[in-house]
């Protein structure tokens, strides 16, 4: 009897202590189970997957300057059969021992099918190695380039004249007065320099879109299009003339690869913008468009040339101005983007020269994916 009241009060005891069947019963639903629980561990860990490529692609831009070497280099990867060609230097022995000697090296060109690439153009998308920005370096680089650019143009016996085009591209944000969120894009021609970048809605809502004062760039959640919204870029231009130069910002666009044309905004647009729009109204509205008149380059311009009744704006010899410049927004479906600010060189006084015109092209990428992810419109 105490063996056996000894066993019954252990049974009592131990929970695990029960019958051969019930052991068995209660082992297939554990296993029953253990699928279920790993569904759910890989559907959470999907969800954190997932929940971090959406915040790394809120952080990103939609508008990026120019496709990396490593594009190129990963579509041949995949497909070698691909039509694109790893942008390369042809004109290797002339070009590379100038870079090299001012610290440049070649980072990005913008991507082209193979049965074009190097043809009749070609563009070198140049930093310096630290990937820093120094202007006083640029220039340096620039006053010898001069010599070799020449001799790369020349026509070779297989392929007739080609343009070279030079673009510094640097992330030293620095280099604005207002300093600059993404990567800079710098071109000289001319004696004109000019550094440009893209800003995101996103950086535009928390420096402007705050307080009492609505961005003077907002963007409309409920607009029916795009083109209600704009893109918008900061740029700083350098003229290093004789004499001024003319900019009309109405003249400047963006031009995407199939052929659609996004006009820069006066001042007058933005204001149109707020008037159309009835939630935007009243303090808010008076105070965003005073920001407008500080930011845009279109207010900080001079005037350069007085006329009956009407005048000009743009930037004296030996000045710099910078600023924000607006554009409609570009179409979902855009991949590829020149951006092309227009200037008007003065010619010099005494001369009977007429007013030359000159393009100031920078490439740059759309990504929908990434323009889809960005946050919505804030207030801070």
């Amino acid at each position: 009897m105490k063996w056996f009241n000894h066993q019954t009060e252990s049974c009592q005891r131990a929970p695990r202590c029960i019958s051969t069947t019930q052991y068995r019963t209660k082992h297939m639903q554990s296993r029953r189970q253990l699928p279920k629980l790993y569904n759910v561990g890989m559907f959470f860990l999907l969800t954190l997957v997932i929940a971090g490529c959406g915040q790394s692609l809120k952080t990103l831009a939609p508008i990026q300057p120019v496709k990396n070497i490593a594009d190129a280099e990963m579509t041949l990867a995949n497909d070698p059969s691909a039509n694109v060609v790893v942008p390369a230097n042809p004109e290797k022995e002339l070009s590379e021992p100038v870079f090299d000697k001012h610290g440049l090296q070649t980072v990005g060109l913008k991507i082209a099918d193979a049965d074009i690439a190097n043809t009749d153009a070609l563009t070198y998308i140049l930093a310096f190695n630290d990937y820093g920005y120094t202007l006083e370096n640029w220039d340096n680089f620039l006053t010898e380039w001069a010599e070799v650019e020449p001799q790369i143009e020349l026509p070779k016996a297989d392929q007739d004249s080609k343009i070279v085009d030079v673009i510094l591209v640097s992330n030293y944000p620095q280099a604005f007065e207002i300093p600059a969120k993404q990567s800079i894009l710098t071109k000289t021609l001319d004696d004109i320099t000019v550094s440009i970048c893209y800003w995101r809605r996103a950086d535009l809502d928390y420096k402007y879109n705050r307080g009492n004062s609505y961005s003077p760039f907002y963007e409309n959640a409920a607009a029916g299009n795009q083109g209600e919204n704009t893109d918008v870029f900061y740029v700083k231009i350098t003229n290093n003339r004789q004499q001024h130069i003319i900019i009309d910002v109405k003249k400047c666009r963006i031009i995407d690869q199939g052929e659609s044309i996004y006009e820069g905004l006066y001042y007058k647009d933005l204001e149109d913008r707020f008037v159309s729009n009835r939630r935007v109204s009243g303090l808010y509205a008076a105070n965003g468009l005073q920001t407008a008149k500080e930011v845009l380059l279109e207010k900080r311009m001079p005037i350069v040339e007085r006329q009956v009744g009407t005048h000009r704006i743009g930037i004296n010899a030996g000045e710099s101005v910078e600023g924000f410049v607006p554009f409609i927004q570009v179409k979902p479906n855009a991949t590829e983007l020149t951006v092309i600010l227009e200037i008007e060189k003065a010619p010099p006084p005494e001369g009977a020269q007429r007013y030359q015109t000159i393009n100031f092209k920078f490439p740059f990428t759309h990504d929908r994916g990434i323009r889809v992810a960005q946050p919505a419109p804030q207030r801070y």
